[in-house]
């Protein structure tokens, strides 16, 4: 069986349609002949130049990772006048094809929020907003803490620190958008949520859950989407028997806290 970048590309569409990504989002291939053959994909969070090299010194024919490479219409130069444009220009220079799936994944069903809100140990999940539909917001088996459920949190996601702020009441109903989430954090609070989860808020955002009085946990952009690469990888391997799918070594925080 010949698999190709474009049959890559339908495939992921297949479950993360076009439709559910949001305006001005930049979806499927970035780089690449969709006539191309695949025997090799790489997965990975981003498509960085560590991340290219890496598919690289493996064979990989095409990265499929989540960030797109340009947001917005502006597409750059494959050129080193721009991050963007020197991610394309190794692309092609290297001759590995790229994939990307973006808040179209985040929205899809079995997609990065079901799969955060299932690891956090969230029950009878729904989609909060419907507007982006990015959302998912469901209930806890039991009551509690802001302390434990920080705790049961950092462990699920595997991030080495989680911000909270504790609005001193029992959690059960708890809204979550994995990475830059807080665009929707006050459709979660009219929702009814005791606690919201996502990657990155900013120390205003602290200050609407203290305002609010709901419990709001920063758990890492990276950790809280890094968890559909593996997911990734597997529904590739159903979809392709014989394809060889693997997970990027290079993908990692682009920090360290102290």
């Amino acid at each position: 069986m010949t698999i190709t970048i474009n049959d890559i590309e339908r495939a992921m569409f297949e479950w993360a349609p076009a439709s559910l990504a949001m305006r001005d989002d930049r979806n499927g291939l970035a780089a690449g002949d969709r006539r191309g053959r695949v025997s090799h994909v790489l997965a990975a969070l981003d498509v960085t130049l560590n991340t290219i090299a890496e598919a690289k010194a493996l064979g990989a024919d095409v990265i499929v990772a989540h960030h797109p490479i340009v947001w917005g219409d502006k597409a750059p130069w494959p050129s080193s006048d721009t991050d963007a444009g020197s991610i394309l220009l190794a692309l092609c220079g290297v001759g590995v094809a790229a994939v990307t799936m973006h808040t179209n994944l985040d929205a899809a069903r079995g997609g990065i929020n079901d799969v955060l809100a299932r690891l956090i140990g969230l029950e009878d999940v729904r989609i909060f907003d419907e507007k982006d539909g990015i959302g998912r917001m469901g209930r806890l088996p039991k009551p509690m803490s802001a302390k434990d459920y920080a705790v049961q949190c950092k462990a699920a996601v595997g991030t080495g620190v989680v911000r909270y702020y504790d609005a001193g009441r029992p959690i059960e109903a708890v809204a979550l958008c994995s990475g830059g989430g807080a665009a929707v954090f006050p459709d979660a609070i009219k929702a009814g949520c005791d606690a919201f989860v996502t990657g990155d808020v900013k120390h205003s955002d602290f200050l609407i859950a203290q305002n609010q009085g709901v419990t709001l946990f920063s758990c890492g952009h990276f950790a809280t989407e890094n968890i559909i690469t593996p997911v990734v990888a597997d529904y590739l391997r159903a979809q392709f028997p014989g394809l060889k799918v693997t997970l990027s070594r290079e993908t990692a925080e682009p920090f360290v806290c102290l």
